[in-house]
């Protein structure tokens, strides 16, 4: 089967050939390219190109050195008797021909030099009468060519206009050509006594006026002014360059060939720059369209509807590939995170690899930050964006300055004014796992888009999850890397069903219309994205694996994993072991079962910056007060004395939080080169509610303080941690203290933390002190994050583990993966609900209930009771003050009381609860004394 072929033609839409400049104003795009190279000569700068050099290599011939500026040349000499005078700057012409003009007639001069000009028949210069002085001063001279002394020796009269009452005479546009008109100077006209004179010969005069050139040597201005008005120096008749370029500029019989120029070097731009135009990319290579092992997609159109294109014919033929060709037998895998995003990907072998992703140049030297891709969104011009991206299915023609993503909008975050601060995006996955969170979108033009909650989105809205698939999918599926079809998502062990199939929707429409349109719509329509493993999970295959964890026979490995990433802590909690059913015996070399997941939303590496940022304002509280600077509430703190004037959610509060966490994450990720400044001060660019910035803002800074708070927050984590991994292997009939050893696994680049390991060990140690163990006896065997300590960019590490166990675990692998986590319907329920018993949370409702099962809750004797609830596991102990943060309330107002009746719950989704009034025998008849309430929590 052919995959390229050579194409003589390329047939594009009428709108993107006036786009890419093919259009109505090429002639303009030649005229303009055409006084670029001269003002380029004329400025003696370089201009590499064929005009470029004719036009400094016949200079150079004329003279040599710029000698015209030197002071030693006065005449330059013109075929046809021409001559220019630098001194006065007139060009002179020498003509012999019979002539008469009537003396007194006030017109008579005008019709002289009229009929002058007929004769000479020149198409481009009108040459005048010259003035008196002019004339004069020439006959005069005592330096001149010696052919035009001969000419003015042998002639003693010529017709010349008088200075004295003269009157402006303006050529009109339909006499002297209008293309160089601004180059000329005017003509005058004169009064002369009545009577009729003859003359044999003439001298006219065309001088110049140099305003159009603000700048450039003296002599270039002459040499293009000879060249503009058509004459050819005595010097350069033979000079075949000097004959291009009097074709090229005066002749215009160049034009045709200039334009196929033009056209071809269009179209090639256009080629091979379309995917740096889009996303940044580094422009193809031109072999990818004249090697015919290669070929652009872009050019093989037999499965395009081209009824209602333009064909554009080529000046040479190039190579077309069918994008068919490119297509990867493999799959890519998209951790698709809270602060960053991984690709991975495999093709036809078993190897698996990381994809750079917002990094535009590939070229350069790869670093281990290409891997992790910022989860974040510039926007510039979101109506130029989403113009172009409406206006083609696939592959549209977007443009990377109007919208960008990763590497490049993080960046840009990093040095804006707090005034651009809403124009980015970073919080993607956080809008995705909220169902109650809103979002406004607002661009550095003006455009604002506000957007509902993700999941009330509707197919045609604007939305930023499918752009920034979009974005991915460009980086994935180019020239370079080929085509990929088949696609996994991890998804966070907390995401609910209905969240993860939007993202799914979201990242195929996305990734579906960044392929090339060439490929067909039906191929184009088998895209496949699907649903992986949890990201822990998937993060527990790759170390088990890459630790050289085996089990054999009836060997079972207990795992668990902590994973503390950017937004979150995610844990989850399996088995690893050999199939034993016969059929997953002969397909899977491994089981991985996982079960009792949880985590800890408020423990991130951002949130923690976040936090700290928060103690260090509210330590300096009296100082922002007196400057009028504020900052953003943490989520996990209460309101503090003085704070209303402090805690805001405008533009400049969240950029002075942002700000600050930048200054402190040096500390928090414990760079070797960093260190607090020995006067306890941090220095900040603060700004004002007035929009005022304030450089070097000094904040209060204490070291012992800021460790104190990590380690409890930290700590707060680990302990939640244990408390799921019990609650996690007891309710599968697992007990800790039959388990003689589990795996627990660092992941996410937070796990790095030294703060972690010592906790850990901590915890570890409290946990053999409670089941007894003798010293040097262990239960637990702790592995730090993949890849602290590898060189190897290639392997995987504590952040790109997860993409990399997605592809293992893929359908079609050598890996069965059981989620007991999630059940036909939806993931468990996600809270833990309880009362207030003597100031602790008294937990009532365990996350591992079941669905629309009824549960006695209180009585119904009040109007008015209170359901507390959290997320955090180690509130199942009952020894958790109701004071902490993590515990919310719901105050319900029945509308009836019974003092015979109880108040039933039951969980009917993740986050959902009903509530109903009944007697104890009648609730499981369908009996209630009231109507059915619901709560969200």
């Amino acid at each position: 089967m052919m995959n390229t072929k050579l194409v003589s033609e390329w047939k594009l839409s009428k709108e993107t050939i006036e786009q890419i400049g093919l259009g109505s104003e090429l002639n303009e795009k030649l005229e303009k390219k055409l006084n670029h190279h001269i003002d380029s000569f004329i400025r003696s700068r370089n201009d590499d190109t064929e005009i470029g050099y004719a036009l400094n290599n016949c200079y150079a011939s004329l003279m040599p050195n710029d000698t015209y500026d030197s002071g030693s040349v006065r005449w330059l000499c013109f075929q046809d008797n021409i001559y220019f005078d630098k001194k006065r700057k007139i060009f002179w012409l020498c003509k012999d021909m019979e002539c008469s003009v009537e003396v007194g007639n006030s017109d008579s001069e005008n019709n002289l030099e009229q009929e002058l000009n007929k004769k000479i028949n020149d198409t481009i210069n009108w040459w005048n009468i010259p003035d008196k002085s002019h004339l004069k001063s020439l006959l005069s001279s005592t330096v001149r060519p010696k052919k035009l002394t001969d000419f003015l020796e042998n002639v003693s009269d010529f017709p010349f206009r008088l200075d004295k009452d003269s009157i402006a005479y303006h050529i009109s546009s339909s006499t002297k050509p209008s293309r160089y008109s601004g180059l000329y100077a005017h003509a005058h006209a004169h009064a002369f006594s009545s009577n009729t004179k003859k003359y044999k010969k003439a001298l006219l005069s065309l001088p110049v006026d140099f305003s159009r050139f603000s700048d450039g040597k003296s002599g270039r201005k002459v040499f293009i002014q000879a060249l503009l008005c058509g004459f050819t120096p005595n010097a350069l008749i033979d000079d075949e360059c000097y004959k291009s370029l009097i074709n090229i500029y005066v002749n215009k019989e160049g034009d045709d060939d200039l334009l196929k120029i033009m056209k071809k070097n269009i179209i090639i731009r256009k080629l091979l720059n379309e995917d740096k135009q889009r996303a940044d990319l580094s422009p193809y290579h031109q072999k990818i369209i004249e090697d015919t092992d290669l070929g652009h997609w872009s050019l093989w159109q037999d499965e395009l509807d081209t009824s209602d294109t333009v064909t554009v014919p080529l000046a040479k033929k190039l190579v077309a590939r069918d994008p068919k060709s490119s297509i990867n037998e493999g799959v890519v895998a998209i951790d698709f995170g809270t602060k960053s995003t991984v690709v991975a990907y495999q093709k036809d072998n078993v190897n698996i690899h990381p994809m750079r992703i917002g990094t535009g140049d590939l070229s350069k030297d790869i670093a281990a930050h290409h891997y992790e891709n910022p989860t974040i969104m510039e926007f510039v011009n979101l109506n130029a964006f989403l113009t172009a991206y409406h206006q083609k299915e696939n592959k549209p023609d977007t443009r990377w300055c109007d919208l960008t993503i990763s590497h490049t909008a993080q960046n840009s975050l990093q040095g804006s004014e707090s005034s651009k601060f809403n124009t980015f995006l970073d919080a993607l996955k956080q809008w995705a796992g909220d169902k109650n969170r809103n979002l406004k979108v607002v661009g550095q033009h003006g455009k604002i888009i506000d957007l509902p909650p993700f999941l009330s989105l509707e197919d045609g809205d604007f939305n930023p999850i499918e752009i920034y698939a979009y974005y991915l999918g460009l980086y994935i599926n180019n020239l370079n890397n080929g085509i990929f079809m088949d696609y996994i998502l991890s998804f966070p062990v907390t995401y609910e069903v209905a969240i993860r199939d939007k993202i799914i929707h979201s990242f195929r429409n996305g990734l579906k219309k960044s392929l090339p349109a060439e490929l067909g719509k039906e191929t184009i329509d088998t895209i496949s994205v699907k649903k992986g493993a949890s990201e822990p999970a998937a993060y527990a295959l790759t170390a088990l694996q890459a630790y050289h964890i085996e089990p054999e026979g009836d060997e079972r490995v207990f795992y668990s994993v902590f994973d503390f990433g950017g937004g979150t802590t995610d844990f989850d909690f399996g088995i690893y072991r050999e199939p034993t059913d016969k059929k997953d015996r002969r397909r899977f070399d491994y089981v991985i079962e996982h079960f009792g997941a949880g985590g800890d939303k408020f423990l991130g590496g951002e949130n923690l910056l976040e936090l700290l940022a928060f103690e260090v304002f509210k330590k300096n509280k009296n100082s922002l007060l007196e400057q009028g600077i504020q900052f953003e509430k943490h989520p996990e703190r209460d309101a503090f004395a003085g704070s209303e004037q402090l805690l805001s959610r405008s533009q400049e509060a969240r950029t002075n939080t942002k700000q600050l966490c930048i200054a402190l994450r040096p500390y928090w990720e414990e760079h070797d080169d960093f260190s607090f400044d020995a006067s306890g001060e941090l220095q900040v660019t603060l700004t004002d509610v007035n929009g005022v910035q304030h450089s070097a803002f000094g904040l209060q800074i204490d070291e012992q303080e800021l460790n104190a708070i990590l380690s409890s927050r930290i700590e707060r984590g680990v302990e939640n941690f244990f408390d799921a991994l019990r609650l996690a292997f007891s309710n599968r009939q697992h007990m800790l203290s039959d388990i003689s050893n589990v795996k627990i696994f660092l992941a996410g680049n937070a796990s790095q933390s030294s703060f972690v390991r010592a906790l850990f060990d901590k915890h570890i140690a409290l946990q053999h002190q409670e089941m007894g163990l003798a010293e040097g006896e262990s239960r637990f065997e702790l592995f730090q994050p993949l890849g602290v300590d590898s060189q190897d960019l290639e392997k995987p590490t504590g952040k790109t583990g997860v993409a990399f166990g997605l592809i293992e675990s893929r359908e079609g692998g050598r890996i069965k993966v059981i989620d007991h986590n999630v059940n036909d319907d939806d993931i468990r329920f996600k809270y833990y609900l309880g009362e207030n018993r003597k100031k602790k949370f008294k937990p009532l409702i365990e996350r591992d209930v079941s669905f629309n099962q009824w549960i006695d809750f209180t009585f119904a004797d009040y109007q008015t009771f209170e359901i507390f609830y959290t997320d955090q596991p180690s509130t199942s102990t009952g020894q958790v003050a109701i004071s902490d943060t993590s515990i919310k309330k719901k105050v319900i107002k029945l509308d009836t009381t019974d003092d015979d009746a109880l108040v039933f719950i039951r969980v009917v989704s993740p986050t959902a609860i009903e509530y109903v009034i009944a007697n104890e025998d009648d609730i499981h008849n369908d009996i209630y004394l009231n109507e059915i309430n619901r709560i969200e929590l």
